[in-house]
Parts: structure tokens; sequence; C-alpha cells
């Protein structure tokens, strides 16, 4: 019902909008509205349903960021421009007198309460100064008014959806300020004292031409509220957002504790390797063979059973990476950077890599030590078992798009909790979750998490939406029947069960 009102109120609004703080304004609800509607439309990604098992993609973590990002460059614009040229100076109880514009300040005394009580004469007319302060009150009023509708409404989402609320504070950690600071704002007493008052004068201002602003009063929930004196529904706000907020302390300190164990037992675990891989002594003609199967976005898969860490991993293969490709594969590629198309290899994003990627440094892998970072096909290759899959067809403008985004997560640190809602940190699987965002991938949900393994990327494979290119199984090439071998290994005691996602957009 409240998504209605908000929806009529932008159409209805939108007709007479002339101003630019008006325009402004009506951007400013299109975007907390575009923000609810995401959220509307993602219940069960964002944890409102209970037993639902699908995770936020990589896209749908994309747009909430825009989105977020969005908000807060309006909350800047609105509470530094908007609101500094308005005149919220009603602050207290107030009484109207007719003649030249003024707020005086008076005191009285009060024979029931036996004190003192301070009070403002607003005396108000036809001069321009009075028509100015009336305008500038309402933009002010409007604006808080939409922080307040706003935000106490995502709270009260955040309230229900523990796991939105867990990506607000864990991955997202420059948005997760942007709502600290609304949250200051909206629960400043004296702002709210303000608002109050100077929405009550502005009632009491019948037959003013309507506008944006003084429109939205007439919609606001917060208003409303205001207007029937139920001024107990501040304080019951802020003390269930206090109550919400150490409630989300409570599970943000859950959540690093497990982190810190899986990064303990990672580390260490990660230090046991009982021989070398059997494909690490391939001959340089095999090597070049298996590389001239590489191209730019390609998947490599691979098993390493000698490793410890390999035995901890779901599924038959352990890990997972990307080719990004030699220079003179990219130098063709365009990309588009602030407004202009310029060479891929010219982007500030792939610059710093040029020398690595001189040095042969192609594949994009994320390691536990030290992260996302480059390596060279050869230190790769001490595996037994390894696939290579080609990239699905593409535009060039999406292979440029996919590719930067690939370069992008260079340097992040590994993601020991293994969740694929998590952008700031990454786990192999997850690079491929990431730069393939537009991708259905299969995951599983694991200790209250959602994740990705390389068997999932596997499976993909075998639904031909990447092209098979090579095949080794226990140091020995696969000749015949490639795809049969790939989905025999899968379906084995170690693979994990196939979860079909249908579709293969890149």
């Amino acid at each position: 019902m409240k998504r209605l009102i908000f929806l009529a109120l932008l159409l209805s609004n939108t007709l007479w909008a002339q101003s630019p703080q008006e325009k402004y304004f009506l951007k400013g609800l299109q975007t907390s509205e575009a923000l609810f509607e995401f959220l509307s439309e993602h219940p069960c990604e964002i944890g409102l349903e209970r037993g639902c098992e699908r995770p936020l993609s990589a896209r749908d973590l994309e747009q909430l960021k825009r989105l977020l990002y969005r908000l807060e460059e309006w909350r800047l614009l609105a509470f530094d421009g908007i609101v500094p040229m308005s005149h919220l100076d009603v602050s207290m109880p107030f009484e109207i007198a007719r003649g030249s514009f003024s707020i005086v300040e008076k005191k009285r005394f009060n024979w029931e309460r036996l004190q003192t009580e301070s009070w403002q004469l607003v005396t108000l007319g036809d001069d321009q100064e009075s028509q100015e302060f009336i305008t500038q009150t309402q933009m002010g009023v409007a604006v808080n008014l939409v922080l307040y509708d706003s935000f106490f409404r995502l709270i009260e989402i955040l309230s229900q959806a523990k796991k939105l609320r867990s990506i607000l504070e864990r991955d997202l950690p420059f948005e997760g300020e942007w709502l600290s600071k609304t949250l200051s704002l909206a629960m400043d007493e004296a702002r709210w004292e303000k608002t109050h008052h100077s929405l009550a004068l502005l009632g009491q201002q019948v037959g003013r031409e309507r506008t944006v602003f003084s429109d939205y009063g007439l919609k606001s929930l917060t208003a409303q509220q205001m207007k029937e004196g139920r001024l107990d529904a501040r304080m019951r706000k802020v003390l269930f957002v206090k109550g919400q907020l150490q409630q989300s302390e409570f599970f943000e300190k859950i959540y690093r504790l497990t982190g810190v164990i899986s990064k303990l037992f990672g580390n260490t675990a990660g230090l046991f390797q009982f021989r070398a891989g059997k494909l690490k002594t391939l001959s340089s003609g095999e090597l070049q063979s298996i590389r001239a199967e590489l191209k730019p976005l390609s998947l490599l898969l691979e098993k390493t059973p000698f490793r410890l860490t390999d035995k901890f991993i779901p599924g038959y293969f352990g890990h997972v990476a990307i080719w990004l490709g030699a220079p003179q594969e990219l130098k063709a590629l365009k990309i588009s950077h602030q407004g202009r198309v310029i060479d891929f290899l010219s982007h500030p994003d792939v610059t710093p890599h040029l020398e690595k990627l001189s040095q042969g440094k192609l594949v994009l892998e994320a390691l536990r030590m030290p992260g996302v970072t480059v390596n060279t096909l050869e230190q790769f290759m001490d595996i037994d078992d390894l696939v290579v899959l080609e990239a699905p067809v593409m535009s060039e403008e999406t292979r440029a798009t996919l590719l930067l985004r690939a370069f992008q997560q260079i340097g992040k640190p590994y993601d020991f909790n293994f969740n694929v809602e998590s952008e700031s940190e990454i786990v192999c699987s997850e690079l491929v979750y990431t730069v393939y965002k537009n991708m259905p991938w299969p995951t599983d949900r694991t200790l209250g998490r959602y994740t990705i393994s390389p068997d999932h990327v596997a499976w993909r494979a075998v639904e031909e939406c990447f092209e098979l290119k090579s095949l080794y199984l226990e140091g020995k090439k696969i000749s015949h029947n490639l795809p049969g071998a790939l989905k025999k290994a899968l379906e084995s005691k170690q693979g994990l069960e196939y979860q079909s996602r249908g579709g293969c957009v890149p």
C-alpha cells in the first residue's frame, strides 16, 4: 500500500514540477522508490522469505550498490544544497500574526506547569520575504520528511532481512557508512522538532499555490503522524532502530569469528603438499598446445588431491582461474571510460598490471595468500587434473567489459567465508561468479552463506554454456568424448550434485 502511495505521488507531482529544486526533489523520490522496488522484487535473495535458498547475483549486488550510491548522492545535494536554502526556524510552539515578516522568540509563564516556557511569534504577510520564507520552509520540511519516510521504511525491511543487513555492514562498508550518516540525520531530535513545528505552521497557510514540496507533506506517512500528534512514534522508532543495530552487531561478531577460524585453518592447511602435480612435468610442446587453446576469459579448473586444502573443498575440482590473455590479444579491444572510448590497455584499472602481463602472468586466480593475483601458466600447472573452457560467444564490447571486471578484482583479499554475496573479498570460484555476473550460477548454502564451488562452474560446461577445449584427468590427456568424461568425474563420489540453472548469458 505504501508503495502505491509513493508511486501515485511521483506521477501526480511530475505534472507540475517547475523549479530545479522541485525536479531534483522528484529525482530523489524516484531513486528512493527504485531502491524499495528492487528490494520488493528480491524478497528471497535479501532474506525476507524464510526457507529461500537463492543468493543475490553479482548483477543484483551491482544494482544495489548503484541505487545506494544514487541515494547518497541525492542526500548530499539535498542536505548540502536544498536544506541550507530553506528556513526551518520554527523550532518550538508558535503563534501567527499578520504583518511584515519576522520571527521573534518570546517567553511566558505556564500556570498549569508552574514554569516559564519559550514560544515563537511568527509574523507573515504578503511581502516578498514572507513568501520566500514559506517556500523555503516547504522545501526543508519536504526533504526531511523524505529522510524520515525512506529511512524508517528501510529499517523495517532490514529488521526482517538479516542477510541484506549483513551485506550492507560487511561487504559494502562505504554504503554502510552512508547509512550511518543518514541515521544520524534521522535520529537528530532538533531536526525532528523543527520539522514537526514547521509542518504545523505550513498547515495553517491555506489558499497558497501547490508545489511539489507542499504536496509531499500531504502524502508523507511521517507527516500524518506529526499532524495527529503521535510524537511518541519517533521514540518508538528510535528504540526500534537501536535494538536492530545491537542485534546486527551481534551477528557481525559471529561472521568475523567464523572468518578468522577459516583463515587460520586455510593458511595452515595450505602449507601441506605431499608431492608435485602430475602435470607439472609436461613438455614444452604439450604446454604450448594447452596455451594455444586459451583465449581471453577462458576458464581453467584443476584438481590437486596431494594438497590438504583440496580435501576440504566440496566437489571433484578444487580451484578455478580465468585466463586474461596476452597484451597483443587485448590491444584491439576498446572500452568506455569517463564518457569516451579508449584503448582497453590504456584503462587506469588495467595499466598497473601491464608489466606482469608482459612477463606472461596471464592466469587470474584467488589464492589464500596473497589473495587475487596473476601467475604464469607454468606456476598454475602444479596440478593433476585440468579443464580448459572457452568463453561463450559475445560481442567485443561485452568481452572488454568482462575483462575489465576481471582486472578490477586484482589485489582483493581471499574470502575465507566463501560467501558469493561478498565483493570486497574473493574466493577462486567467486571470481567467475563476479566476472560472469549475468550467468545464472548454481550455488549451495553452507553455514548460513551462499557458496559457489568449482564443480558448479564445471557443470555449466556440461550444459554447453562453455566449450570444453581440453581435459586432463589424473595426469592423462583425454582425447575422446570430453563432455562424457567430465560429466563422469562430476558424478563421482567426490563430485557435487548436478544443479541446472538454465540460460548461458555471458
